[in-house]
């Protein structure tokens, strides 16, 4: 599945592309006076439509619905404009009463479509919020999608009712602390937007069955590749030479040679896990005068130990690794701010008509004591510019210029070369004492903060809303996006 356009993914390659008019946003509901499948459209809506009274087909996500359009006087003060319906119709759609919604009309198949409906795909946890640690941000994304008229929804495999072709997704309504998660009935979504939160889920046998499943209902999917294979992505970014230069030497960790020639090229040596994220599972290597000292970050704490020989630190790691996959990479001597180490976090995300922007960069310095820089871990956020010029002087300037091209250059190689569609990247990148920038490691799906440290009130806003922007462009929900004309009946033929 490659959703590489809006609406795409669902595509046999047949028919022929078209604009079609799009109106938002606009308040959908069920009204006891709309009897016989009538649909009651405001008549400044129906103009900007270019739709006129008569038989029509309703749809939301892949349901379509016979239907008759009633095209009525506006409502003086009415904003948003309502379209109201027939009960039992909004009820065969799965589509909430009161939700607010792009119209979108082909005068060709006088279809008349209700979304965009954006599904994010995400697990729930049994105890604290119900989303732990992700719960901020996931309420932000459906909040934003009713400001953006967009139907954003979470919902997890479980939620799925095949039969219905409906999803019993939850939204947040209310201010957190005092609001709560309400569970209602959607349709089928136009877009998946993959927020799995691991690794473990992706690559079990029932979860790949179900996401076989669902793709076959879903015009498109974007983070569908998963997190990334820290090996292989290395690997794919060594193929680009503007970005080879910048990567540390880096291999497939195999034995305790491999170790002692890593550790003649350097003092530091880190390993980390192939599937790993949030700085779980690294050891890192230090040379001393007397000895070596090891660092294995665990989930709640890291764990420091000294060794006197080479031997005895090649046979803890390969205790720590237990025959699992890792890659070993150079130690960096990156710049310190009050003798602590930083690097710098750039999230890079797609937005309207699909382009890649940089939504926000911040340096993350790490905590004493510790050799990651995640704020998970307890670093620090800070704003990278002020750090830089304090740091480089000068150069401040040149070094933020590298950054951003560094990002911008590396979300386009990776969607280049991966199949599927990416929708956002977060890179993480080192800049040593020479000021030179390396490219430490580049991860899908980043955990997104919605902290002060980890932006502006108004980075912050938008690492929120360029998902939904891109998910609504993916649809076919923008005004000048090509949608390719018979897309529903392509779902259609695919799930015969």
């Amino acid at each position: 599945m490659r959703g590489l356009g809006p609406c795409k993914g669902a595509l046999t390659g047949k028919g022929t592309t078209l604009s079609m008019t799009v109106v938002h946003p606009v308040l959908i509901g069920a009204a006891p006076y709309a009897t016989r499948r009538e649909v009651y459209v405001p008549a400044s809506v129906a103009a900007r439509l270019g739709l006129a009274a008569g038989d029509i087909q309703l749809g939301a996500g892949p349901l379509l619905q016979p239907a008759r359009a009633v095209v009525v006087p506006d409502r003086p003060g009415q904003a948003p404009p309502q379209v109201v319906m027939d009960p039992a119709l909004l009820n065969q759609l799965h589509v909430p009463h009161g939700t607010r919604l792009h119209l979108r009309f082909d005068p060709e198949r006088r279809a008349l479509t209700l979304g965009p409906f954006v599904g994010i795909l995400a697990l729930r946890v049994r105890r604290g919020p119900l989303y732990g640690e992700h719960d901020p941000f996931f309420r932000a994304l459906t909040r934003w999608g009713e400001r953006l008229a967009i139907g954003a929804y979470m919902f997890a495999p479980r939620d799925v009712d095949w039969e219905r072709r409906a999803v019993h997704g939850f939204t947040y309504s209310g201010i957190w602390p005092l609001g709560r998660w309400r569970r209602s009935t959607f349709p089928f979504p136009d877009v998946v937007y993959d927020r799995i939160q691991t690794r473990r889920t992706e690559w079990s046998a029932p979860y790949m069955r179900f996401r076989e499943r669902l793709a076959r209902h879903v015009p498109a999917w974007f983070n569908e590749t998963g997190f990334f294979d820290k090996w292989r992505m290395h690997q794919e970014l060594s193929k680009n030479p503007s970005l080879e230069r910048l990567l540390p030497p880096t291999e497939r960790y195999a034995n305790a040679a491999q170790l002692e020639r890593f550790l003649r090229m350097g003092r530091t040596v880190f390993l980390k896990p192939i599937g790993g994220s949030l700085g779980l599972g690294i050891i890192c290597v230090r040379r001393t005068s007397s000895g070596f000292n090891l660092a294995f970050q665990l989930k709640d704490r890291a764990v420091l130990q000294y060794v006197p020989n080479l031997a005895r630190a090649a046979a803890k790691v390969d205790r720590a690794v237990r025959g699992r996959a890792y890659i070993i990479q150079q130690g960096l001597s990156l710049a310190t701010w009050r003798g602590r180490p930083f690097d710098v976090r750039v999230l890079m995300q797609r937005s309207q008509r699909g382009l890649w922007a940089m939504t926000k960069m911040y340096a993350r310095i790490a905590a004493p004591g510790s050799f990651t820089a995640n704020l998970s871990r307890g670093g620090q956020g800070a704003k990278v510019g002020p750090l830089l010029r304090r740091l480089f002087g000068a150069r401040a300037g040149t070094l933020l210029r590298q950054l951003h091209q560094t990002g911008r250059e590396c979300a386009r190689e990776i969607e280049r070369t991966l199949s599927g569609t990416v929708g956002e990247l977060g890179l993480d990148l080192g800049i040593d004492r020479r000021g030179k920038i390396w490219l430490i490691e580049v991860n899908s799906k980043p955990f997104l903060q919605m902290t002060r440290e980890a932006g502006s009130p108004r980075t912050l806003s938008l690492s929120v809303q360029r998902p939904l922007r891109f998910a609504r462009w993916l649809a076919g929900f923008e005004n000048g996006a090509l949608v390719q004309k018979g897309w529903a009946e392509a779902v259609e033929e695919r799930e015969r």
